[in-house]
């Protein structure tokens, strides 16, 4: 008789005390299939999808080591965006299924375009190699389905490995309700064969800006570093070491949502204002925070101990209580400035330069501006780079404002329960090129985003409006003056290769 083995439809039945355990007890071989002779002809399931950056600490250590012996884990800045579901799959095979034997599971549509599947999309692993033979893809369209855009990938396990096919088989369309039977779907949705799979997210080439712009710091846990000033006693306080404590919010996470917070005196010197993704609207800068940020003027990072033997007796006290809860609670082996530097993310941010670029690396629709003389410091939900001139600063941010790049780099983004979601570094795919300010369309984009600042700078926003709704008004804003449909016209000048002109 054929063994065919469903992996989910028996193994979850038992059961599920905690994400690890559920994995656990999918991922250890049942005593049925121990044997060669046992082992399944089919596997097919929806596994757990489940990024490295929302894994409990636990879970994060046995994954790395799992996935790193199975030659499937993607380091660097895709380090955080390993997914269980690729290992899980990965595994699966390993475990379950015979030679030769199919394979069929549910994935994030972000398998067959994101760069940390990339070793899984290869098929080539430590304990088994997957020749992919084809894949469906569910677009934003099919629900009620999934949270986000999702897909189907098919392979054998074989001796040799084949990637996966760059066509797929694509479905669109609306579901009646959920878990519609076969013949229902069928109705109500259209395939296309043979479509192009989704374009991959590149990582180089493109523009030339694409190597000026960097991410922000990694401040995070926020509420080791984001600050509010405390409450003055009857003597008054120190203005030269204020009192501060931790900021807190109800989108904290946990273990550090539980957590008591950290307060003590801190030097003027480490307060500094910390631009969020929230913080940027288009052509202006929203609600900046406070934060308590290790770094000496000339950009050296200083843990607890090297505040102590510098002198710096404020910043030692709240750094020894913040790395005291790190190092408790940490999901990692580094240290607390090793997370705040990041790849060097802090750091390099000083010098501060008197005019720098930053974008919100998240949003549905971008959002860019202009730092002018600003001394704040850019937390990783922002991409910044420093300028010579302000005109071309303001070139840069007209483009990455407009709606036409926003959809020309659409179907790059990685993509949530609102669709496309993250912008990262997808913009650079675009043929971008360098600002010259002796070509009239450059000079024309620069003076276009000049007067979409003055339009933006003075849309009246409160603190209390949420930054979604701010960015709203302000794009709503420059629609009724008039400017959006010629930042539209000349963007797509530039895109399309306009002649290159010189000023008259």
């Amino acid at each position: 008789m054929t063994a065919t083995y469903t992996v989910f439809d028996n193994l979850c039945r038992q059961g599920r005390d905690s994400v690890w355990t559920y994995v656990a007890r999918n991922l250890s071989r049942p005593l049925a299939l121990s044997f060669g002779a046992g082992w399944a002809n089919v596997v097919v399931g929806n596994p757990p999808w489940i990024a490295f950056r929302h894994m409990s600490a636990d879970l994060q250590r046995r994954f790395r080591e799992m996935a790193k012996a199975e030659r499937i884990y993607v380091g660097g800045k895709f380090a955080t965006q390993n997914d269980l579901a690729a290992l899980f799959t990965v595994r699966s095979v390993a475990l379950y299924l015979r030679s030769g034997g199919s394979i069929a599971f549910v994935l994030p549509l972000a398998a067959l375009t994101r760069g940390q599947f990339e070793r899984f999309r290869a098929g080539s692993f430590a304990a088994t190699k997957i020749a992919w033979d084809e894949a469906w893809t569910m677009d934003d369209s099919v629900q009620p389905l999934f949270p986000v855009p999702s897909c189907v990938v098919f392979g054998r396990r074989r001796a040799t490995s084949q990637a996966i096919p760059e066509t797929v088989r694509a479905y669109s369309g609306k579901l009646p309700y959920r878990d519609a039977p076969e013949a229902i779907a069928d109705a109500h949705l259209s395939v296309t064969e043979n479509a192009a799979r989704p374009a991959q997210g590149v990582f180089t080439g493109g523009s030339a800006y694409r190597g000026v712009f960097r991410q922000g710091a990694t401040l995070v846990p926020r509420m080791l570093c984001l600050i509010e000033r405390g409450r003055l006693g009857r003597l008054g306080g120190d203005p030269t070491a204020p009192q501060v404590e931790s900021r807190r919010t109800t989108q904290e996470k946990q273990p550090w949502k539980s957590l008591p917070g950290v307060a003590h005196r801190v030097e003027t010197e480490f307060l500094h204002s910390v631009l969020l993704g929230e913080s940027i609207l288009p052509y202006r800068v929203f609600r900046p925070f406070e934060g308590v940020v290790p770094v000496t003027r000339e950009g050296a990072v200083l843990d607890a101990e090297a505040a102590a033997n510098r002198g710096y007796s404020g910043l030692h006290g709240w750094m020894a209580a913040a790395e005291a809860v790190w190092n408790e609670h940490q999901a990692s082996d580094i240290t607390l400035i090793q997370q705040f530097d990041y790849y060097g993310k802090l750091g390099a941010q000083f010098p501060i330069s008197p005019l720098r670029v930053v974008y919100a690396a998240s949003g549905t629709i971008p959002a860019a501006c202009v730092l002018r003389n600003s001394s704040a410091l850019i937390e990783h939900g922002i991409y910044w780079a420093a300028v010579q001139t302000e005109e071309e600063g303001e070139y840069l941010a007209v483009i990455f404002n407009s709606e036409t790049a926003r959809r020309r780099t659409a179907a790059m983004q990685s993509r949530g329960q609102w669709g496309a979601r993250h912008f990262d570094k997808v913009l650079f795919t675009l043929p971008i090129p360098r600002f010259d300010s002796t070509v009239s369309l450059h000079a024309e984009l620069a003076r276009t985003a000049r007067e979409a600042e003055r339009v933006a700078k003075a849309v009246p926003l409160t603190n209390s409006i949420r930054f979604q709704r701010a960015r709203k008004l302000v794009r709503d804003a420059l629609f009724a003056a008039g400017i959006t449909a010629r930042i539209e016209e000349l963007v797509e000048q530039l895109l399309n290769g306009a002649p290159i002109l010189p000023l008259q």
